[in-house]
């Protein structure tokens, strides 16, 4: 029974710091979408550009479990010609989008 108790103690304190970990590098923006689509092996790609002027024309991509929602809300964005509000792993090219909004 202790030792159930430490594991799962030890499972929680490693969550958190993978958590912690995770939004210490990740950050939010508001963006324009200038290109959406997929591409080589199936992925797809999000071009965005930040409107508070931090990066302009920067390919993204979408993780593999949400790139089919992700690119509806990039593609009704660039439609109706609203912005989105991203969490990106980085602001270099080919970085990670972790969430993505349509902002009204």
């Amino acid at each position: 029974m202790r030792a159930k108790k430490v594991f799962l103690t030890m499972a929680v304190v490693f969550s958190m710091v993978a958590i912690f970990a995770v939004s210490v590098h990740a950050a939010w923006y508001t963006c324009t979408v200038d290109r959406a689509g997929t591409g080589w092996n199936d992925h797809v790609y999000i071009m965005l550009s930040a409107t508070g002027g931090s990066f302009t024309n920067v390919c993204f991509t979408a993780p593999d479990g949400r790139k089919k929602e992700m690119l509806a809300i990039a593609l009704t964005a660039m439609t109706t010609g609203k912005s989105v509000l991203v969490n990106l792993s980085d602001t270099s090219g080919g970085s990670v989008i972790y969430g993505m909004y349509l902002l009204p």
